[in-house]
């Protein structure tokens, strides 16, 4: 019964994978496109664990790129990625919590719209005048209905109290009408907000540079120290200055090539020279900064990646005077259409 599903996803797949979209353009797909494709579904049936993990893989594959039937080496996990931008993710909908937070609407159901058909059928057919807190998954009750009490025992064990629970199902309540992505916000796994949050996705800063500074910040860049490690045989070298091997801090702080880079721009937008991830972010949350800073550190970080990826797989070279002057162009576009 879920093959139809299944069918959509990869249809979609197929459609878009071949297209040039950047990460940030797959990531808004992958929430607004293939898994509106299943909300029809989630809000109806609870999917079985076998589902979710060809789901996930699925949207895996098509955000990462497949080729020759083989997913490219990943140093984000799926669960980061999933996670809110406060907690260092990207905010994509992670498929059991989506699903589960549009089945807790049942439930909702039963408390807030006592006069519609399926609440008056519950009550008569199913509880038959017992509370919904109390009742039970047994071999009697359809599959549909003890998938219900299973999101009834999902409230309950978050604060442990059908008074607590009640309340938690007020939370979801927006302008009389049921709120998945408050129930969502309810049942997902959390993480511990970041510092870096509002640097890394301001408003100002281009999606796509966004993403980079994102894999920056949790050093999740495919540097070749960590292929190595992946049991790739590399040559360790910096492309960008050829005379060190390369690690996430060198290409961005130590390598002679950035450092140049980095100079001009910190010369342009007015910030503080420094050459250590950790400083940077210091000095951008011990004091105020405005949009065109924080978009200019992102959009650094994309051009100095996106240099060095050119020089491996292209053969190309730009001199940092004319990466600079990309920078700029890029986010002077950016910020006000024009470049100046």
């Amino acid at each position: 019964m879920y093959q139809p599903l299944l069918d959509k996803l990869k249809a979609s797949i197929q459609h878009w994978a071949n297209k040039n979209l950047s990460y940030a353009g797959k990531t808004l797909l992958v929430n607004s496109v293939i898994f509106g494709l299943n909300n029809f579904w989630g809000a109806s049936i609870l999917f079985p664990k076998v589902v979710i993990k060809k789901i996930n893989k699925i949207c895996k594959d098509f955000l990462w790129g497949i080729s020759d039937g083989t997913r490219r080496h990943t140093f984000l996990k799926w669960q980061l990625l999933c996670s809110p931008k406060l907690e260092g993710g990207i905010g994509i909908k992670e498929v059991l919590s989506w699903n589960c937070a549009q089945m807790v609407k049942w439930v909702w159901k039963l408390h807030n719209k006592p006069q519609s058909i399926w609440t008056r059928w519950a009550h008569t057919y199913v509880l038959k005048g017992q509370s919904i807190w109390i009742a039970r998954q047994t071999i009697s009750n359809s599959w549909y209905w003890n998938n219900v009490v299973k999101m009834k025992d999902l409230l309950l064990n978050i604060d442990g109290s059908s008074s607590l629970a009640m309340q938690l199902l007020e939370r979801c309540t927006h302008h009389a009408r049921f709120d998945t992505n408050a129930a969502y916000d309810l049942v997902r796994s959390r993480r511990e907000p970041v510092p870096w949050h509002s640097i890394v996705h301001g408003n100002s800063c281009h999606p796509k540079n966004s993403f980079t500074g994102l894999m920056v910040m949790n050093d999740s860049l495919p540097i070749v120290a960590k292929l190595i490690t992946r049991g790739l045989f590399l040559v360790n070298r910096c492309v960008l200055c050829e005379c060190s091997m390369e690690d996430l801090h060198h290409v961005f702080f130590n390598c002679s090539y950035s450092r140049q880079v980095w100079a001009a721009v910190a010369t342009w937008v007015h910030l503080p020279l420094s050459f250590s991830l950790d400083s940077i972010v210091q000095a951008f949350l011990s004091e105020s900064r405005n949009g065109k800073q924080r978009a200019s550190l992102m959009a650094s970080f994309h051009f100095i990646w996106k240099e060095r990826n050119s020089r491996i797989f292209k053969g190309a070279k730009s001199s940092s005077d004319s990466l600079c002057i990309v920078i700029k162009r890029a986010v002077s576009l950016r910020l006000y259409g024009s470049f100046a």
